[in-house]
């Protein structure tokens, strides 16, 4: 058996993509003036099925390029512990513990790029996370994205990926996400579950008697 969660909004409270940037002003790193009003906009087109996916990440990497991996690795445990922390909501904590607790496989597929997905990931407690490649050269980041863009479509082709390198056939298969951008692996699925779900979301899964699960109280 395998669940599957998405992110944002699924697991924590906020756009982990957009919390990153606002961290990196936050600790003068990134010092563009328009970052935010960039972001926003690029937030903006994600809800709305029509992010450039590459030029997103490429925007997002750009402060960073060049760094070496340990350099980001701790950067990324500080975002990890200060901002995603306080984010977790309960609802996905405790679908996780109850797919542990019946001896499930855990995994994220996030349209995050994965330097953020697999250390909250781990910070989470689960097995595996996947998240949009980026690129090393030399131990350095480019700052450019690989082939592996679980974006829409993408996430079943990082699913299909995943499970091939892992050698692994599960019998069933849940996945949880707040998003219509989520819709192709969500009909997909042996048990899709929508939570916190957007407006297209919540429309489709009442439609299609799909499980609906809210945060009532999110953190701020």
């Amino acid at each position: 058996m395998l669940a599957v969660f998405d992110l944002d909004e699924t697991l924590i409270h906020g756009d982990s993509s957009h919390l990153f940037t606002a961290f990196l002003r936050q600790e003068a790193i990134d010092t563009d003036p328009d970052a935010m009003e960039q972001d926003r906009a690029f937030l903006s087109d994600y809800q709305a099925g029509k992010l450039d996916l590459q030029a997103y990440m490429e925007f997002s990497l750009a402060p960073l390029r060049g760094w070496q991996r340990e350099q980001l690795e701790a950067l990324v445990g500080k975002f990890v512990n200060d901002i995603i922390a306080p984010r977790v909501l309960p609802t996905g904590k405790e679908r996780i513990a109850w797919h542990r607790a019946q001896g499930h496989r855990l995994l994220i597929i996030s349209a995050t790029g994965e330097h953020l997905v697999a250390p909250i990931a781990r910070y989470l407690g689960l097995e595996d996370g996947i998240g949009v490649q980026v690129e090393w050269q030399n131990n350095s980041l480019t700052g450019r994205i690989g082939a592996r863009r679980p974006f829409r479509e993408g996430k079943i082709s990082a699913l299909d990926e995943w499970l091939k390198a892992q050698a692994f056939q599960p019998e069933k298969t849940w996945f949880y996400s707040d998003s219509h951008n989520d819709l192709p692996l969500l009909n997909t699925v042996d048990y899709p579950v929508a939570i916190n779900p957007d407006t297209r979301l919540q429309e489709h899964a009442q439609h299609h008697g799909w499980r609906i699960l809210n945060d009532a109280l999110r953190p701020s």
